[in-house]
């Protein structure tokens, strides 16, 4: 069944991939858009017509289509897409970079999409749950198509990540859908694939390839490969050039020069590490022995017989053997006498000075090492991330880390969140709802949204509950959440009563006594009654009934207030 096809019902006859998170996801709470637009440290919404920092361009790929199906051939073979291999390639090896895009995507995966409406575009769009200005089973839809999107490496959050970074990598990505796999047993996916990932065999059908030593489809089905069915679906979603608008554009485009530049000069640096990794080369000339062990029979043999083929040039090869021997011993046995006994050699004096030592090592050039950390700086400079953010705030005061963190989110992760909700709105969810019997008019109010309540701007929370608490705004439980510490760590009435004593020192004796009374009811009883049993004259009824307390009082008017028992009359007898 097609992928945008209806059932009797007008609704979808395909089931989510897993129905119990279905079920959770449309039975969760609806949002509140002014709630998330007024919590201190946390992102909000834009209003649907803010201006877009990147242009979105989606469209859905006619499988069947073989006009299209040419077209997408020529695309992926042209030189104008070239660069998206080599800024992969640049992502894997540079690791500045995939820290910066691998950031951007895991702050684009915490924040949820939703189907919403569009009431008044110069505010958020609304959630379409419980929307009285929408028809319920266009809003049913609606959710039911946004559900439906779950990605087999990660659910929703795991798609967003990979749009993300494909996006800012390649600025090219393409929403593939699996179907349902009978014979398999393998559920319905929605995945986010590579430009790489995506390739079409001679006879027009459209294949994954989701392993690198795969390579390019050479009419066999490779180990992993999936061939695609007829009604599968596969939506194109990139950054559009603004010279040509169906190539794909992004920041590492323009920084692939420098990246080639940067890769060269690591590749120096490491030839010239691996250069002094050899010991050079070691001059001794003839004449030296081992003063442990001269051999007096040169140049006579085991058989005490002249050997005329033993020359001084074997005599000074058993010396190297024997040099080089106490100079790899150590190396092997830690515990050899020649890791802590020098070898002694023996000759003539004359010879002592000649003994060299030649090292074959390249020197290390600091201006190829400013060169690279210039090279590096432009980089990072040319990210659609904040350099700052990549480096660590090294060389930032702790003042300007707030306003990195608004610069990172406004700047970078908004626009780019904003690309993938009208994508997903354009290439998936209005056609979805048009193929299921919608009116085009009432899908026109329909879009893909985005909650970033979960993306915190603030990184001082503490201090902003600490402003907050002083001026009533928060709770204390507030207080202690953005602390660190649970509701067990608040204080008991007991607690709060003698620091109020301790901070409000002149406070009225009425007070004083009442709060006494309340907090050690014990203590104040017994110097009653000790003040009682010293005194000379009687305490007015005025002053006990103050001394005594409120509480006192009402235990001891419960206790004579006891009913007692009527005595039965005693009958009289008549005379």
């Amino acid at each position: 069944m097609a992928v945008f096809s209806r059932d009797s019902s007008g609704n979808r006859s395909q089931r989510p991939r897993s129905a119990a998170a279905a079920r959770r996801a449309i039975n969760s709470p609806a949002l509140s858009l002014s709630s998330i637009a007024t919590i201190p440290g946390f992102a909000s919404p834009v209003a649907y017509s803010a201006p877009r920092g990147l242009t979105a361009a989606a469209s859905q790929l006619r499988l069947n289509d073989k006009g299209e199906a040419e077209q997408f051939r020529s695309r992926r073979t042209s030189g104008s897409n070239a660069w998206q291999s080599e800024a992969w390639e640049y992502f894997d090896a540079i690791g500045e970079i995939k820290y910066a895009f691998s950031l951007v995507g895991s702050v684009i995966s915490r924040i949820r999409i939703y189907a919403a409406v569009i009431d008044n575009p110069a505010e958020p769009p609304f959630p379409v749950r419980n929307n009285p200005l929408l028809d319920a089973r266009l809003a049913s839809a609606a959710e039911r198509a946004i559900v439906r999107l779950d990605s087999a490496y990660g659910g929703q959050a795991g798609l967003l990540r990979d749009a993300a970074l494909n996006l800012a990598v390649a600025g090219e990505c393409y929403l593939v859908q699996i179907p349902e796999r009978q014979g398999q047993g393998l559920p319905e996916t929605w995945d986010i694939r590579s430009v790489d990932e995506i390739q079409i065999d001679q006879k027009g059908s459209y294949t994954i390839i989701p392993r690198r030593e795969t390579g390019s489809y050479t009419g066999q089905k490779q180990p992993g490969q999936i061939i695609l069915p007829q009604n599968a679906f596969i939506g194109r979603i990139w950054r559009a050039h603004p010279r040509y608008s169906d190539e794909a554009d992004s920041s590492l485009r323009g920084l692939l020069d420098l990246c080639a530049e940067l890769l060269l000069l690591n590749r120096t640096f490491r030839a010239t590490a691996r250069s002094r990794l050899n010991a050079g080369a070691l001059y001794l000339p003839d004449g030296l022995s081992v003063a442990g062990s001269p051999d007096p029979d040169y140049p006579y043999d085991d058989d005490d017989s002249t050997n005329q083929a033993y020359t001084p040039e074997e005599a000074a090869d058993e010396f190297e053997d024997q040099l080089m021997d106490a100079m790899t011993t150590p190396i092997r046995d830690e515990d050899s006498a020649s890791a802590v006994v020098p070898l002694i050699i023996r000759g003539p004096a004359e010879l002592g000075d000649k003994i060299k030592q030649f090292k074959f090592e390249r020197s290390f050039d600091p201006a190829l090492a400013q060169r690279a950390d210039r090279v590096l700086e432009r980089i990072l400079q040319g990210l659609d991330v904040p350099k700052d953010i990549v480096t660590g705030l090294a060389n930032v005061k702790y003042s300007n880390a707030l306003q990195i963190d608004e610069s990172l989110y406004k700047a970078h992760i908004e626009p780019l969140m904003l690309l993938i909700a009208d994508a997903i709105t354009v290439v998936y969810l209005r056609p979805y709802l048009i193929a299921n019997g919608f009116d085009p008019a009432q899908v026109e109010r329909i879009c893909v949204w985005y909650d970033p309540s979960q993306v915190a701007t603030r990184n001082d929370r503490a201090a902003d509950a600490d402003a907050g608490f002083d001026r009533g705004v928060i709770s204390g439980d507030a207080w202690r959440r953005s602390h660190g510490f649970t509701e067990q760590d608040g204080p008991t009435p007991t607690e709060v009563a003698l620091r109020l004593l301790r901070e409000k020192g002149a406070i009225t004796p009425e007070l004083t006594e009442a709060m006494l009374g309340a907090v050690a009811p014990d203590v104040m009883k017994a110097t009653r009654l000790a003040s009682q049993a010293t005194s000379l004259a009687p305490i007015p009824p005025e002053v006990e009934r103050l001394l005594k307390g409120p509480q006192q009082i009402a235990e001891e008017a419960t206790e004579t207030e006891t009913p007692t028992e009527t005595p039965e009359p005693t009958p009289t007898t008549e005379v």
